[in-house]
């Protein structure tokens, strides 16, 4: 009976352990590329959609192209985005006067705060003595 022991033992090593190192072999092999076929399809979807991204930006470009091959286009263009004037017009650049109006307006905001700090601190102090003094 120790002879079979032996040659069973023997047949495990030689078929055994390479059948159990190919099946290792195997399972990580899947993983792997199940793995690496999700991260594959995930970059397909994230490239079809900036490829739909190109593609309206291509419709829209062409339809800039056609715009600009008119000449009334092309002046309306010019005055809005290069300030651009023809002979009796004026440029009035509205977005920089409300900007200074807001700054203003905060500054003035800032100066009340700080004001009435400096007449509250004070007016504070004179109170808190004459409460003491009673």
């Amino acid at each position: 009976m120790k002879k079979k022991s032996k040659k069973a033992k023997k047949r495990f090593i030689i078929f055994g352990i390479p059948s159990l190192i190919m099946i290792f072999y195997f399972i990580v092999t899947l993983i792997s590329s199940t793995f690496n076929y999700i991260s594959l399809r995930r970059e397909e979807k994230e490239l079809k959609e900036y490829l739909l991204s190109l593609q309206e930006e291509k419709s829209d470009l062409k339809i800039e192209i056609e715009k600009l091959k008119d000449p009334e286009y092309i002046a309306q263009f010019a005055k809005e985005n290069y300030l651009y004037t023809t002979d009796g017009e004026y440029v009035i650049k509205i977005e920089e006067k409300i900007n200074e109006i807001k700054e203003k307006e905060q500054n003035k905001n800032k100066f009340t705060y700080i004001s009435i700090g400096l007449v509250a601190i004070p007016a504070f102090i004179v109170i808190k003595k004459g409460l003491k003094s009673l």
